[in-house]
């Protein structure tokens, strides 16, 4: 008796442990983006939670914009930004938090200038994390928003 209770008191903090386990290969979960509409000078904010083992995640990210129009993309644009450039700490968990404007310039929001403005567009944002140790994560990429046309 006393065997099997130690056999499964091992079993049980063993699944303890794995159930909030980090993973070598950066993990990537988009939290919210906002707003569900965007109109000329709305300012757009996408959250998403990195975790990885290592806690390396001081490399780069990959922030990946798409827009739709009734379903099929249109343009994709992206841009690397570093991430030991931006401060982030050592953690095995951080937050990355992606802030740009539609249509007007911000100086402190990057800008996203819908070119064609005459029509409503779907947009959506996407990353892709890489760690020290050269590790991508899957792409991830956020749900639909709505960008109104100017008027």
């Amino acid at each position: 008796m006393k065997k099997l209770l130690a056999l499964f008191l091992v079993a049980g903090v063993l699944a303890a442990c794995s159930k909030d386990s980090f993973k070598t290969v950066p993990q990537v979960k988009i939290e919210s983006i906002s707003p569900e509409e965007a109109f000329n000078g709305s300012i757009i904010e996408m959250l998403a939670t990195v975790t990885d083992q290592e806690g390396d995640l001081q490399d780069s990210v990959i922030v990946v914009r798409k827009r739709f129009n009734a379903g099929t993309e249109l343009s994709v644009d992206s841009t690397r930004l570093s991430l030991k450039g931006l401060g982030v700490p050592n953690k095995q968990k951080i937050e990355l938090r992606v802030t740009v404007s539609y249509g007007r310039l911000y100086p402190e929001y990057a800008i996203f200038q819908d070119l064609e403005r005459n029509f409503d567009r779907e947009f959506s944002i996407g990353l892709v994390v890489l760690d020290n140790a050269g590790n991508r994560s899957e792409y991830v990429e956020s749900e639909k928003i709505l960008l109104r046309k100017f008027q």
